[in-house]
């Protein structure tokens, strides 16, 4: 696969930095992510495999406060099954993050312990704040973020939101903010109402108001993550993603179902059941931002890890 980098990298490996492969693994409360890599050129990372699965690890987490014993027993076979393809493909240190779900749950340490002790991984909980920052480390490194950008990496149980000039971070935030909790709040429908919709949008905005971030058309706004991607697949060829199109999409998820929406995009159906809710975010992102350009790209808090296991081998600490 090709090296994860700026286009103008040249596609080699650096001699500088031990031939490590290592696999990153994102655990979220929708979705579990993982990167298998070795280290590119330049501060980059060249792909060896991807793999992604839709586990919904939060469902019911904001109201029971704990993560479902079912959810915690699929994420556990996600992240053998993991392991093992990580170490087919050459992987000698598994490591990974566990984002809002976990953080959050009163079993969440347990379900790190069971991880380590099951599936082989060096797990930790990261705060919103190091989410942001690893975020933005991996998006730096794969994606132009020159200028004025407003970063949205919208999860299922929060999203971070960073602002940016010339590649520098000038504020960083993490909101209990994600596509999987308002759909267990707000969303009963399937499809989803107008109302329904509405309502995440309306709870969206009132968390994004108090948020420090750049506005008016000098900005881009940079949607990361699964939402970004599914988002793109939903707009038409040939159309811009502006916030006359984002619209559009919202309204027609209004009409469609989760299993239909699902096949249409070729995700799952899980993960098609709280997108409307994650498109709603990213409109009142738009309301909030007001940006002159939209963009969506691949989240970075898997490249940030492999880069800073990189680096430690790289100094003998790895």
């Amino acid at each position: 696969m090709p090296e994860q980098g700026p286009a103008s990298t040249a596609q080699q490996e650096t001699k500088s930095v031990p031939a490590l492969v290592a696999a990153a693994v994102d655990i979220g409360s929708n979705s579990i992510k993982m990167t298998v890599a070795r280290p590119g050129r330049k501060g980059t990372v060249k792909i060896v495999e991807m793999a992604s699965e839709t586990v919904r690890l939060g469902q019911g987490a904001e109201a029971s406060g704990r993560l479902a014993e079912d959810r915690v027993e699929a994420a556990l076979a996600t992240l053998t099954r993991f392991a093992d393809q990580a170490r087919d493909k050459g992987a000698t240190r598994l490591i990974g993050v566990a984002t809002e779900a976990t953080r959050a749950a009163a079993n969440g340490r347990d379900f790190l312990e069971r991880v380590r002790r099951e599936a082989g991984w060096e797990i930790r909980a990261i705060s919103g704040d190091e989410e942001a920052d690893l975020t933005f480390r991996g998006l730096a490194a794969t994606t132009d973020v020159g200028g004025e950008v407003v970063v949205a990496d919208i999860g299922g149980g929060s999203t971070e939101v960073i602002a940016a000039s010339e590649g520098k971070i000038r504020s960083a935030g993490s909101l209990r903010l994600g596509s999987g909790a308002l759909t267990d709040r707000l969303v009963a429908s399937d499809p989803p109402t107008a109302a329904e919709l509405a309502a995440c949008r309306a709870a969206a905005a009132g968390l994004l108001g108090a948020v420090d971030v750049l506005t008016g058309p000098a900005a881009r706004l940079l949607v990361v993550g699964g939402t970004g991607e599914y988002l793109g697949r939903l707009i038409p060829a040939g159309q811009d993603l502006n916030a006359a199109t984002v619209e559009a999409v919202l309204a027609r998820l209004e009409g469609i179902d989760a299993q239909a929406l699902a096949a249409e995009i070729g995700i799952a159906e899980a993960r098609a059941r709280v997108l409307p809710a994650g498109v709603a975010v990213v409109a009142a992102l738009v309301d909030r931002v007001q940006p002159g350009k939209i963009e969506v790209a691949r989240s970075g808090i898997r490249t940030g890890l492999l880069l800073a296991a990189f680096a430690e081998a790289a100094d003998g600490r790895g």
